[in-house]
């Protein structure tokens, strides 16, 4: 019996929880990734993400609650949880209501604290003057446990894995959908999924659609000593000119935090060959800074600096859906990868079987939303959305 054949660009938060969930369903399935998972030029690098299911927009909160109990499939699928709940902190001036809103649609609890209280709920965190929400299942996501479980599972399944193999062109034949490798080899297949992240855009041409697509660089610092205060995770909205931060406990590396504003964007608007990776030592002392002035429960010292890769969507939104009759296009994380990976997973696999999607989902989403119209500058600030 023949089996239906897909090809999945990209290893990464989103293709390889796609990759084994087809492979499961019975395809067979060539995964192929330029570089390696969680490696130092892929844009999945680093031990975990912050899980923190609260967001401004009802809809995006159904998606993550849907990707809450996705996780504990695909963890029950690996042998390990990837997630991990320890509790979220989100303090605004403008986004509590919104919020609020959301979580209560998906029947998640959530506590109004004080402005004055917030040291109370997250040790040492400096009161400013702003409100907070605890929101008691957000979390980490164990995203070194979830790409390694998840390609060991692919592989042990039976699935073709073909890393540091770049893809330089797709082909959208409805006869056979094709991708060329570097080397000049084609592959063909029934399917081709695209979750190639920072380095869609330079895939696009042969697919008839040009996307605003950003990729940016970001980085994050690991500060702490052993034996530290057990913390919540961190979502300290922008506050003025003063970007915002996101912060996660992160087991034996520390405590970890990213100011919510990139380094720079990547050079040409693309992932090309701009593997630049190095830590900006002025990003690390203003994070490192910013902790010990308002998280004064976490040791202002720096264990680790890490950097990534995230793109810019546009509009803030995904970008998935089928693209031609033998493509599925997912990209512009919008740096939400992984809070949303094991749900994906499943997501992506239906469309490359021919399902139609979420409606509503598959309306913010679809890639045609963009046709005709210009980039924006910029990007939307955690809470602005």
């Amino acid at each position: 019996m023949h089996k239906p054949r897909v090809i999945v660009v990209g290893a990464g938060a989103w293709g390889l929880p796609a990759a084994l969930e087809l492979q499961d369903r019975g395809w067979q399935v060539t995964l192929i990734e330029r570089f390696e998972p969680g490696g130092p030029f892929a844009s999945n690098g680093g031990s975990s993400r912050l899980w923190r299911l609260a967001d401004t927009q009802v809809w995006r909160a159904r998606a993550m609650a849907e990707t809450l109990a996705a996780m504990e499939r695909l963890g029950d699928r690996l042998g390990a949880p990837i997630h991990s709940t320890t509790g979220l902190v989100w303090r605004d001036d403008q986004s509590l209501p919104a919020v609020a809103e959301a979580l209560a649609s998906i029947g998640q609890p959530v506590e109004h604290i004080d402005p004055d209280r917030v040291g109370e709920v997250f040790a040492g965190l400096r009161p400013d003057g702003r409100p907070a929400l605890w929101v008691a299942q957000g979390g980490v996501v164990h995203a070194d446990r979830l790409l390694g479980g998840a390609l060991a599972a692919f592989t042990a399944a039976g699935g073709e894995y073909l890393p540091a193999t770049r893809v330089t062109a797709i082909d959208p034949d409805p006869a056979a959908p094709r991708v060329t490798l570097a080397s000049g080899e084609t592959r063909e297949a029934d399917q081709i999924l695209m979750a190639a992240g920072p380095g869609t855009r330079e895939l696009l041409p042969g697919l008839d659609i040009d996307l605003p697509l950003t990729p940016y660089i970001e980085q994050v610092v690991h500060l702490g000593g052993p034996g530290g205060p057990a913390l919540p995770g961190l979502v300290d909205c922008p506050i003025g000119d003063t970007p915002g931060i996101y912060a996660m406990p992160d087991g034996d590396r520390g405590y970890k935090v990213g100011l919510d504003q990139p380094l720079r964007a990547l050079a040409g608007g693309t992932l090309g060959d701009d593997l630049d990776r190095a830590a900006w030592p002025e990003r690390t002392e203003i994070i490192r800074a910013r902790v010990a002035r308002d998280l004064t429960a976490v040791e202002p010292r720096v264990r680790a600096t890490q950097v990534c890769t995230w793109t810019d969507s546009g509009d803030g939104d995904f970008i998935v859906g089928r693209v031609h009759p033998g493509v599925t296009l997912a990209c512009g994380d919008s740096g939400e990868g992984f809070k949303y990976a094991a749900f994906m997973g499943q997501y992506l696999a239906d469309l490359v079987e021919g399902g139609a999607g979420d409606p509503e989902y598959q309306l913010r989403w679809n890639p045609d939303r963009f046709r005709g119209q210009a980039a924006r500058e910029g990007f939307s600030a955690i809470g602005r959305h």
